[in-house]
């Protein structure tokens, strides 16, 4: 089989909109050679480009530009038509760090802010991530579809098991807390819904399902990343250095891949994915700081993930939707 049908934007194009030359340049110079670029000389020329070009994949801006500003570019992107336009991830690039600065560049629709004179590794980490993790749905479907079509005749990858999974994971978690960057655990529990006689029942997917979303989680991580089948029907992923809001839209698009891609040739039978999923910076939030061990974060993304797969519910599940589904159980 061709490789290149399974094959999620291996490498991806990155739109720098900035009127500055020495800004543009130097963000090339980072990117160079991991990811094809493009540039915008302001945000008009950028929202061109954007029209016009489907390859683009993630949208690096200034603030401040002439004839259209990066607010006014965020604000047509959110706003566009076009699926590929408004999904779009975008990184907002600033002089300063400042909270204020960063919630409102969120507000105005900004998947990330970057400060100018950000490190070549920690910008390509946060591209990678965008551009990988924060994959469009349409892509996700069709990969799965391939991937449960094919079968058998499909090379399956060896995933990492549990026990290097749980190293990996401690290590990512080690820097994380020493470099205070965040870190994520997502337990994707998987169940199959039939209706029998107008009621629901829910029962472990198919292996090839099972082996077939597996095989989508290890082409759409990072190289960074560790993923490891821990259950009959359960995958946990590990990783760093990414926000909890790329996280979710990672667990969001899968998913509602599996949950509207057509995996089962029975109509009354549909496949659905809880996530579980935990993230340091939420941990510092509700513990006051301290620093979790891995075990405790591994039981909370675990319990997230069955409370979902329990109910039948397909979405990520934080610790919001958690305290939801608690109280409807009550």
């Amino acid at each position: 089989m061709n490789t290149s049908e399974l094959d999620i934007s291996l490498k991806p194009r990155v739109l720098i909109a900035d009127d500055s030359r020495i800004v543009r340049a130097t963000l090339i110079k980072q990117i160079q050679g991991i990811f094809d670029f493009c540039e915008a000389i302001d945000g008009e020329q950028a929202w061109e480009k954007l029209l016009l070009d489907p390859a683009i994949k993630v949208v690096i801006t200034d603030l401040t530009m002439p004839k259209l500003d990066g607010y006014g570019l965020l604000h047509r992107i959110r706003s566009s038509k076009l699926r590929r336009i408004n999904k779009m991830p975008v990184v907002v690039i600033s002089g300063n760090d400042e909270q204020e600065e960063r919630d409102r560049a969120k507000a105005a629709g900004a998947t990330d802010l970057v400060v100018k004179g950000i490190g070549t590794a920690q910008l390509l980490s946060r591209l990678d991530i965008l551009s990988k993790l924060v994959s469009t749905q349409g892509e996700y479907e069709r990969s799965l579809e391939a991937l449960v079509d094919k079968g058998a005749k499909v090379p399956m990858v060896q995933l990492a098991s549990p026990y290097t999974l749980q190293t990996q994971a401690e290590s990512m978690l080690s820097y994380a807390v020493k470099h205070n960057t965040n870190f994520v655990l997502l337990n994707v529990c998987l169940r199959q819904r039939r209706i029998l006689n107008q009621q629901e029942h829910l029962e472990l997917p198919p292996h090839a399902v099972v082996n077939a979303i597996g095989q989508l989680l290890h082409g759409t991580i990072r190289h960074t990343d560790c993923v490891a089948k821990t259950a009959e029907a359960e995958f946990t992923l590990a990783t760093g250095s990414i926000s909890l809001d790329s996280a979710k839209a990672f667990a969001e698009r899968l998913c509602n891949a599996i949950a509207h891609v057509t995996l089962m040739k029975d109509d009354a039978v549909s496949i659905i994915a809880s996530c579980g999923l935990v993230s340091l910076c939420e941990y510092r939030r509700t513990e006051l700081n301290r620093t979790p061990s891995l075990n405790a974060l591994w039981d909370i993304a675990h319990r997230r993930g069955a409370l979902g797969a329990g109910v039948g519910n397909s979405g990520v599940v934080t610790v919001k939707e958690e305290e939801t589904l608690q109280q409807a159980l009550i």
